[in-house]
């Protein structure tokens, strides 16, 4: 009974110590820097609760991305060279080329770049000569503007046919979502979306049919960091209370990243430097240098900085 009693107690005992050891994953609190950076992602720990260290620190996947828009209205662009469009009242199509050597439609919005610069446009699809010069078959979409250049993707559609490139939303009466494939992905991911509005008009769309629209090109820069590629810099006056990591404005310091000569880090909370007394966050490139950053992240008052929570 009492060798009974014995493995009971131990049973209990090592249980208590897994539990304590138990790795804990915490949802990063999104950072937004500037110049369009966001920091997303997840921390986890051994289950420490108390202070914590880069060795309580068992994972992470820290997502960085910088996300620039290029936006084209009627307010400021046209789409006075659009052709071979028409509507059913429910879809909005262009016509592809008749033979892979004759123009096809094109639909697209364009303004001028003014003063010597480049002309941006929001090319939907086009199925003209344009889309064979740039060595696509089938026709394109995409987007050319003066700092990314063209990004374009092929349709791939065969002749004499109808591209369905946008479609109705449901409620909104002549209004039409744009349907355009994804031009380029991670890291550098590159996509197009908007909404068009049409008077109604079923049949051939004219210039003048087409009243209103808000076109987007989205490209964003993405980066991942994890263990496999990172490692954690710098832990100081971090700690856990099991729910949330949280970094302390007296001194505290949480960064993650590469080092080296020309290292790269995210910094998810920095209270160690004075031209900052109430803490930064920032992203920071070895080539480049500081890509965005946050500051102050806490009031004169406050004693912490949560990073992270479950």
């Amino acid at each position: 009974m009492k060798g009974l009693k014995w493995v009971a107690v131990a049973v209990v005992f090592f249980s208590i110590g897994a539990v304590a050891q138990t790795s804990t994953t915490l949802g990063l609190k999104p950072i937004l820097l500037t110049n369009g950076w966001k920091v997303t992602g997840t921390i986890t720990t051994d289950g420490t609760v108390g202070a914590l260290t880069a060795v309580n620190i068992l994972d992470w996947n820290l997502k960085v991305v910088q996300t620039t828009d290029l936006t084209w209205t009627e307010k400021d662009s046209n789409d006075l060279n659009i052709s071979g469009v028409t509507s059913d009242g429910t879809r909005i199509f262009v016509k592809t080329s008749p033979d892979g050597v004759l123009d096809g439609g094109t639909l697209f919005f364009g303004r001028a770049g003014g003063a010597g610069g480049v002309g941006t446009n929001a090319v939907l699809a086009d199925f003209t000569q344009l889309s064979v010069n740039l060595g696509y078959v089938g026709g394109i979409a995409g987007w050319q503007d003066e700092i990314w250049g063209l990004n374009y993707v092929g349709l791939n559609q065969r002749n004499n046919s109808r591209y369905r490139t946008a479609v109705a939303i449901s409620g909104q009466p002549n209004v039409f979502r744009v349907t355009v494939p994804i031009i380029s992905s991670a890291p550098l991911l590159m996509t197009m979306f908007g909404t068009i509005t049409t008077d109604g008009t079923i049949g051939s769309l004219l210039p003048q049919n087409i009243v209103s629209w808000k076109i987007t090109a989205r490209n964003q820069d993405i980066t991942t960091y994890t263990k496999a590629n990172s490692s954690v810099i710098a832990a100081t006056g971090v700690m856990s209370n099991g729910t949330a990591i949280a970094v302390s404005h007296a001194g505290g310091q949480l960064q993650i990243g590469i080092p080296g000569m020309r290292p790269t880090f995210v910094t998810l909370a920095d209270f160690t430097d004075a031209t900052y007394p109430d803490g930064f966050a920032n992203y920071y490139r070895g080539n480049y240098g500081v890509m965005g950053e946050k500051f102050p992240l806490v009031a004169p008052t406050v004693n912490k900085y949560v990073v992270a929570r479950r």
